[in-house]
């Protein structure tokens, strides 16, 4: 059965912000309102598949959360479990009826099912949760209402997937410039155009650099305008192959003679494809030539 104007007028407005929300709870609590009002329901929950086949209430409507954080919703057992455990969306009427109804929830939680509308939640046929309303207080759920829930849990699966991305993405920047920050070397890295995409605090303070004069995707001779000699070995550090071996030069820093040791690496990701180029580098002007 298509959608109508409500639903997809609905839909619409829901998916106008839900892929700018970077937060997994409160993307959970966005949806479950913009929802539940739309469709009349008394409650809603979005529950997130977790390990060992449990099943975690991210947020819920017209039910404390921290009641349904206090149970056990399990891959199987319930509605919801049934939902997760075929990848199937359900309506149900009577659910005291239904042998696939769990009323031990009801129990702790106060609240008395009387219909449901669920569906799974699913990124690329990764099943990741469930999403459920129930009690529709005007009138019956109608398939519309179970299309509409079933056409979110794809979206909301999506929106989940880019969340835990960015997060990722978030988690390894931290972690790279934690090590970065903490190297007594000083460190460049430029991508294949010869862009800036790092530099860490000891790289700045050998070179002297002023923070206005160092921004990300800025060409690397804007840097380091005043060292042309480092900027030859970025060139030759991003046209070799090979990692550059540990040499030395002399430049001028401040109108002072300053002894530089270097070394050059290549940036190379998982597929094997050239990304850029390291470049480590130290003052060694205190240092013995042997040393």
């Amino acid at each position: 059965m298509k959608l109508g104007i409500f639903h997809f007028q609905l839909l619409y407005d829901v998916l106008t912000d839900l892929h700018f929300i970077y937060d997994e709870e409160e993307l959970a609590k966005y949806i479950l309102s913009k929802v539940s009002d739309a469709l009349n329901s008394e409650a809603g929950t979005l529950l997130q598949l977790k390990s060992e086949g449990i099943l975690y209430p991210l947020a819920s409507y017209g039910v404390p959360i921290e009641k349904l954080r206090q149970l056990s919703f399990r891959v199987g057992v319930g509605v919801v479990g049934w939902v997760m455990q075929y990848m199937q969306p359900v309506k149900v009427e009577h659910p005291e009826q239904d042998p696939r109804f769990y009323g031990g929830i009801d129990k702790v939680t106060g609240f008395k099912t009387k219909s449901i509308i669920a569906a799974p939640v699913v990124a690329k046929n990764k099943p990741l949760g469930v999403i459920q309303f129930l009690n529709r207080r005007d009138r019956p759920f109608a398939i519309q209402d179970l299309e509409l829930i079933s056409m979110l849990g794809h979206e909301i699966g999506i929106a989940l997937e880019h969340i835990r991305l960015i997060k990722e993405i978030e988690k390894n920047r931290a972690l790279r410039e934690a090590v970065t920050n903490s190297l007594f070397a000083g460190i460049l890295v430029i991508d294949s155009q010869e862009n800036l995409l790092e530099i860490n605090p000891r790289a700045k303070e050998i070179l002297r650099l002023k923070e206005e004069t160092i921004q990300e995707n800025i060409p690397i001779q804007k840097v380091l305008a005043n060292y042309p000699s480092l900027i030859k070995i970025c060139k030759e550090a991003n046209n070799s192959s090979q990692i550059l071996r540990r040499s030395e030069i002399t430049i001028e820093i401040n109108q002072e003679k300053r002894r530089i040791g270097y070394s050059g690496v290549p940036v190379i990701d998982r597929n094997g494809n050239r990304l850029g180029s390291a470049v480590l580098f130290q003052d060694i002007t205190t240092l013995k030539p042997n040393d």
